[in-house]
């Protein structure tokens, strides 16, 4: 069974981020700019490692990530709010990644089984799930409030391998993260594909595809 990360893996996490950050600060006056984002995600990725040490809830995350967004702009915007206001304009966009769709259309016709495992907020992905009608292809979505651990943790892997009915031996999880995709299958003890467009042999896992056209070629090697 193939299990896949959610967000950078199936669908452009960037594009949804970008226009619904543009949106909620809009809406109080201020037009970001691409620079103001991108400290925005620089701050936002710090908080979300964080969460996969354990060295902060996904509570605090989702919060404190806006707060510290605040005070590097000085604004005084009440945190709690713009993430409820960021989360609702996120749940409602779900755009697939160059090559996913035909990908997993593909995939699933050959009588593949597929999943989801995800660290993502548990009611942005079910409604992503939704919009970008993902029950075509997967069986479920596994994320890590439903769990109770996030990745890299492996009992989140391992709840999934008893959703499944399966042995650790009879999976393959596929996502783009070092930190919590490879490093929690790793733990796991499942197999790994690394897909990123930005990989580089010899600086990850051993199985890498940069695209869905390699990584059905590295996933046909691996069945052949």
């Amino acid at each position: 069974m193939y299990f896949f990360d959610l967000d950078h893996t199936i669908l452009d996490f960037e594009r949804s981020e970008n226009e619904t950050l543009i949106e909620v600060f809009k809406s109080r006056g201020i037009a970001l700019n691409s620079s103001q984002i991108e400290n925005y995600r620089h701050i936002n990725r710090k908080w979300w490692s964080m969460l996969e040490k354990g060295t902060a809830s996904k509570e605090r995350v989702v919060v404190e990530r806006f707060e510290e967004f605040c005070n590097l702009m000085d604004i005084d915007f009440d945190a709690s709010e713009l993430n409820e206001e960021y989360l609702t304009g996120l749940s409602s966009r779900a755009y697939f990644l160059p090559g996913a769709e035909e990908f997993l259309h593909q995939f699933k016709s050959t009588g593949r089984r597929m999943a989801i495992i995800t660290n993502g907020v548990y009611c942005v992905q079910l409604n992503k799930f939704r919009i970008a009608n993902l029950q075509r292809f997967f069986e479920f979505s596994l994320s890590s409030e439903e769990a109770g651990y996030a990745k890299p943790d492996p009992r989140i892997f391992e709840i999934a391998l008893k959703r499944a009915g399966i042995e650790k031996d009879e999976a393959i999880y596929i996502g783009d993260s070092l930190e919590s995709d490879f490093s929690g299958a790793q733990k796991a003890g499942i197999d790994f594909i690394w897909i990123n467009p930005e990989a580089e042999p010899g600086k990850g896992p051993l199985m890498i595809a940069r695209d869905f056209v390699e990584l059905k070629a590295v996933l046909g090697s691996l069945e052949a």
